[in-house]
């Protein structure tokens, strides 16, 4: 049980890291499609299918930020889904970055860093599923 426990501790922490950062960079996005509120030039988006930053901006915030911040209640929680919820989010985050640097390249550390964290919260997740199916 103890190490389920710092399973969670560590899928809390990620879930609540990308939720503080996901959800006002999103917020600032559909706020401000040009992207100038977050200090990039929508002129990085021109390899990418979009115009502006509205439509990332609400993927940015609906299902990375809102989506890590739903995790993260389910976490603290104790949920048993909390594993299945991390694994998606894990995912989520790991092909948005994948598709970002795609489409604008690498600009910064985060890419990676949050790829890494979006890795780690799907195998945290994985082993926390993978439990409570044992379990039953």
């Amino acid at each position: 049980m103890k190490i389920n426990l710092r399973y969670n501790y560590i899928l809390l922490a990620i879930q609540i890291l990308v939720a503080i950062a996901a959800i006002p960079a999103g917020i600032l996005f559909l706020i401000d499609p040009t992207g100038h509120k977050n200090g990039i030039s929508s002129a990085i988006l021109a390899n990418s299918p979009f115009i502006d930053f509205f439509i990332p901006g609400l993927i940015l915030f609906l299902f990375i930020g809102m989506g890590s911040f739903s995790g993260t209640v389910i976490t603290i929680l104790r949920k048993e889904v909390s594993g299945f919820i991390g694994i998606v989010i894990g995912i989520i985050l790991m092909v948005w970055i994948v598709l970002q640097v795609y489409w604008i390249g690498y600009s910064s550390f985060l890419q990676p860093l949050f790829f890494f964290l979006g890795l780690i919260e799907a195998v945290i997740g994985y082993i926390l599923l993978a439990r409570v199916i044992r379990a039953r």
